[in-house]
């Protein structure tokens, strides 16, 4: 039946040693043991370029058995060979909190967030102009990411990183790169109120503000209007469209 051999072909090409039941079912051992490790190498090529420093700090024998153990449990869902390395990230993250050192599931964390940065698909809808009277929109490739370590920075040689709570808007760029901007507790709930798009900038400013026991005066208001106008030339900010009536 075409689903039996079907079944074959993935255990063959993700169990951890295929068996010869199934090397047998499908015929030409020599044959599929090499398609095996293509299919295997191009998964891990990906997974390698996604997740490149946490794969040097784990050690690529560490690393390639978390990548084993994830093939074990029958290879990628996803039709899509950019949504890979995320499903071993879903699949590793659990491991990685426990593995010293403590930060490498920050950066895991990290690097796998500026992958769907890169990746994600551009916005659909044209947006208006930027008032506060309307609903923002917001770049569609952009994160905020919540760490414990500021691993978006270059590592010191002798411990890697001290702990020190850091909050990034990951956001793609005009050139299509992933960019860090380091924001504030508050700035970085504007920025999680605008994503909903479902309220005025004016509205979302005045909840977020008394959210985080803040007054709403000339100093405020001016650090709101640079962090707005960096927002803008970033292309964070894209614009904005009338509430509905």
């Amino acid at each position: 039946m075409l689903a039996d051999h079907v079944g074959a072909m993935q255990r063959v090409c993700f169990d951890l040693e295929p068996s010869k039941t199934d090397l047998a079912a499908l015929g030409s051992k020599e044959r599929w043991l090499v398609y095996r490790d293509l299919v295997r190498d191009r998964l891990v090529d990906v997974v390698g370029v996604a997740l490149a420093r946490t794969k040097r700090v784990a050690g690529d024998e560490a690393f390639g058995r978390t990548i084993d153990a994830w093939l074990a449990t029958g290879g990628p869902k996803t039709r899509y060979f950019r949504n890979v390395p995320r499903e071993l990230f879903e699949f590793a993250i659990p491991r990685w909190r426990d593995q010293e050192p403590a930060w490498v599931s920050d950066l895991a964390q990290y690097e796998i967030t500026t992958w769907d940065v890169r990746y994600a698909p551009p916005s659909r809808v044209p947006p208006g102009e930027f008032a506060f009277d309307r609903i923002p929109v917001l770049n569609p490739a952009l994160k905020v990411l919540r760490l414990s370590y500021p691993v978006h920075e270059a590592p010191t040689p002798s411990s890697g990183y001290e702990e020190e709570p850091t909050i990034l808007c990951v956001y793609r760029d005009k050139n299509h790169e992933p960019i860090p901007w380091k924001l504030n507790p508050l700035a970085a709930s504007l920025f999680e109120a605008w994503a909903r798009a479902d309220k005025p900038v004016t509205e979302t400013v005045h909840e977020v503000a008394a959210a985080h026991n803040t007054e709403i005066g000339p100093a405020f208001v001016e650090k709101l209007s640079t962090m707005i106008a960096d927002a803008l030339a970033r292309g964070i900010l894209l614009g904005g469209h009338a509430p509905p009536p």
